[in-house]
């Protein structure tokens, strides 16, 4: 690799959980990184909890999957999700969910999704970027100025006093400093903004009286159904007296004050609590980037977009961001990968980020529409229309109706797919139907290569990462012997996996229906066919962003 003039390869702005990632990622395939966070590291901003299955997948790559399963969430602790009107009534509605240490891998993964709040998630991940020996990490130093030259780009910066100006070059930068990110804003990076649906605020709290309350010692997360709506939910923060109070639908600011009596109307009585961290507001909207990359400089994480926390899509999709980008950076740093797989960056994860703010947004919505729909319940009771008991198991049904969908976490997470990106070859199927209460593995290009045992605790997913991987669904490995010899010419690594097992074969023709397919080093498919094209070289040429021909006459090819 060239390392030119550049102090480091890249430079990554901001250590939240999608810098930390990236930096990681890179860092884990010897690209030279310098990390910069203008803070100290600590974490203030609890609203992650819910680390999804698909990030899960991600952390299996990266070999801290079992940092995640033991980062201090009680195994045992129960995980239902529970609502009432108060914890001191009989509840309303329940959705059963099993406890970390009763989960196991559905058919479609290696891994399940695992609770690990904010607060132990943001140092795993950065442990991980400085474990790394190719990784600088440096705290409580910020950006001021980035200044592109086409060859390379200058970074000034400042100690946190303001004091100790230092400026750094690489080769590129990627800013990952969150929704009011300076580096977006200097390159006159406009955002498209939807609506505003409403505000939220959440605080941390310690309260024994809460933990004492046995309805509250039996759920995962608790809200509050009332005449004028759903607003409030509480979350066990650390499986022992620690809570998150979310106030999640509101018209404006929310104080402290706000807060304790949001805690004695979860209770249904008055109780104890300390305030651990000052209140964190936000507003719920999607703000999407109209670019994510100028030159050198590209966006991630909430620097390129933010979506309201329903769902817990909003962190999740940034760590997609970093997977995505990471062997795209490295591709072009080692000289194999074109120009143009960059730019596939911002055409995959902006269709990836869209279809996650949609679910996100849609779940928040529910929540502000049960402030009308919920007032009618009350009203037939006051009426006379229905009894107490009616109105429990009218409002018990439509919730289980409603949001059902924000806790059936493996659609959303696993159905997205880059079939539009220029470094994916179309193989002329259709579109799957992207079902969110289902979840259906395909082997299409652009979608996530399914997950297949290949031995005892041995997935195709772990085959995948370092370069491209040509499946040999059945047949020998010398099926792929021509794509591999073209990729060797322009340096590209790959390998192929051609499993002599029966059984795994068979496995493996299920789930990919095609003799050959091949992977990228994200997971995902780039191409699937019986055979292999005449023109082999334009295929790599394709897959790797270097493409003098298009996808569309590699596809004619295949055909032909």
């Amino acid at each position: 690799m060239e390392h030119s003039d550049a102090d480091v390869d890249v430079i990554v702005v901001g250590a939240g959980p999608t810098g930390s990632a990236l930096a990681g990622d890179l860092g884990r395939r010897g690209i030279r990184v310098l990390l910069l966070e203008r803070t100290d590291g600590v974490v203030h901003d609890a609203r992650l909890h819910t680390v999804n299955i698909r990030t899960m997948e991600l952390a299996r790559a990266w070999g801290i999957e079992q940092d995640l399963r033991n980062c201090g969430w009680p195994a045992e602790h129960p995980q239902d999700v529970v609502w009432g009107t108060s914890l001191s009534d009989p509840e309303i509605a329940r959705i059963a969910w099993p406890s970390i240490a009763e989960m196991v891998p559905p058919a479609y993964s290696p891994t399940f999704a695992q609770r690990c709040p904010q607060k132990w998630f943001n140092p795993i991940l950065l442990k991980f970027a400085q474990r790394q020996e190719s990784v600088t990490v440096e705290l409580e130093r910020e950006a001021t100025e980035v200044f592109d030259d086409g060859e390379l780009v200058r970074v000034e910066t400042v100690g946190i006093t303001g004091a100790d100006p230092r400026t750094y070059t690489a080769r590129y930068v990627v800013a990952c400093e969150g929704a009011r990110s300076n580096i977006r804003r200097q390159l006159g990076i406009e955002t498209i903004k939807s609506s505003v649906w409403g505000t939220s605020a959440e605080v941390i709290i310690s309260s024994p009286d809460l933990r004492s309350i046995p309805l509250a010692q039996t759920l995962g997360r608790f809200t509050v159904v009332e005449k004028s709506g759903m607003t409030l939910s509480l979350l066990p923060f650390d499986g022992h007296d620690q809570y998150r109070i979310t106030w999640m639908v509101g018209d404006g600011e929310i104080t402290l004050d706000d807060m304790k009596d949001a805690a004695r109307r979860i209770a249904g009585r008055d109780v104890e609590i300390d305030f651990l961290h000052p209140i964190l507001p936000w507003t719920n909207r999607e703000t999407l980037a109209t670019t994510f990359r100028v030159g050198r400089i590209l966006l991630a994480g909430d620097a390129a977009h933010t979506m309201p926390t329903t769902g817990g899509m909003g962190m999740n999709t940034g760590l997609g961001d970093s997977f995505d980008l990471a062997w795209k950076l490295d591709a072009v740093l080692q000289g194999w990968g074109g120009e143009a797989l960059l730019d596939s960056y911002d055409t995959e994860r902006r269709a990836a980020v869209v279809r996650a703010a949609g679910l996100a947004s849609g779940i928040y919505q529910d929540w502000v529409r049960t402030r009308e729909q919920h007032a009618q319940f009350w009203e037939h009771l006051a009426l006379g229309r229905m009894d107490a008991d009616e109105v429990r198991r009218e409002l018990g049904d439509h919730i289980m109706t409603t949001f059902a969908r924000e806790f059936n976490n493996i659609p959303g997470p696993l159905g997205y797919h880059y079939s539009d990106s220029p470094a994916v070859v179309p193989d002329g199927t259709p579109l799957p139907e992207d079902d969110l209460d289902r979840y259906t593995p395909t082997a299409r290009p652009g979608h996530r290569a399914p997950h297949v045992w290949l031995a005892p605790g041995r997935s195709t997913l772990d085959e995948f990462g370092s370069g491209f991987t040509v499946v040999v669904a059945s047949g020998g490995a010398d099926l792929a012997q021509p794509l591999v010899r073209a990729a060797s010419t322009v340096g590209m690594p790959i390998h192929v996996l051609a499993p002599i097992d029966d059984s795994v074969q068979a496995d493996l023709r299920r789930a990919y229906e095609r003799t050959l397919t091949l992977v990228r080093p994200d997971g995902h498919v780039a191409w699937r066919g019986e055979r292999l094209p005449g023109n082999v070289a334009d295929l790599v040429d394709v897959v790797r962003g270097a493409s003098q021909v298009g996808a569309y006459a590699v596809t004619q090819a295949a055909s032909s």
